[in-house]
């Protein structure tokens, strides 16, 4: 959390919390296929709950991530809210805690690769295990959901986390280190470096 730790910049980190759970909640609920075996449903919004660890760490992926998928269950399937907000959590928080391992970077890493692969692994084995364990489902229908539904859900996140992280975590850092004038004034001069070697 090194980059919010003055007042300003705190201030920042709770608005980019705020935004990014809302966000998360309502990826999550805009668009749902059923899956009538265990009740569960396919959505987007492992995009969200990714991008906050990338942008925020493992505090704002574990907040952005288990509460803004949670209070979509409350609305779509309440009964999965409790695993969903601590499997969910645990996967914002596990990109977030690998992810801010790189320092500045415009570009994905191997740790963002790493964060990535290892979140998704985090929520396939969270759900599986939630839903046989917690929720009573058979083996045989949990494995079908996360082969069927979870899995593209991992896979859509990631791709789009490795697709717009970066840019967002440069400019994000840029804004917090140097304040939003200069960010602007940086992200003008990399404008006019483009133009003029093109």
């Amino acid at each position: 959390m090194d980059y919010f730790t003055t007042k300003r910049n705190s201030t920042i980190f709770i608005s980019l919390l705020a935004i990014l759970t809302a966000l998360t909640t309502v990826t999550t609920i805009m668009f749902t296929i059923p899956f009538p075996s265990t009740q569960g449903y396919f959505n987007l919004g492992d995009a969200f709950v990714m991008l906050s660890g990338f942008l925020l760490g493992p505090v704002g992926g574990f907040i952005a991530g288990g509460v803004g998928s949670a209070t979509a269950d409350l609305i779509v399937a309440p009964v999965y809210a409790p695993v969903t907000f601590v499997t969910k959590g645990c996967e914002g928080m596990v990109m977030g805690w690998f992810s801010y391992r790189t320092k500045k970077k415009a570009r994905i890493s191997a740790w963002d690769l790493l964060g990535v692969i290892l979140a998704s692994i985090v929520m396939l084995l969270g759900y599986l295990l939630g839903e046989v364990l917690f929720l009573g489902y058979v083996w045989e229908a949990a494995m079908l959901e996360l082969i069927t539904i979870n899995s593209i859900q991992v896979i859509v996140g990631s791709i789009v986390t490795i697709t717009v992280g970066p840019a967002a975590r440069a400019f994000l850092r840029t804004v917090v280190s140097e304040g939003p004038a200069n960010a602007t004034d940086e992200m003008d001069a990399h404008s006019s470096n483009g133009d003029a070697n093109d």
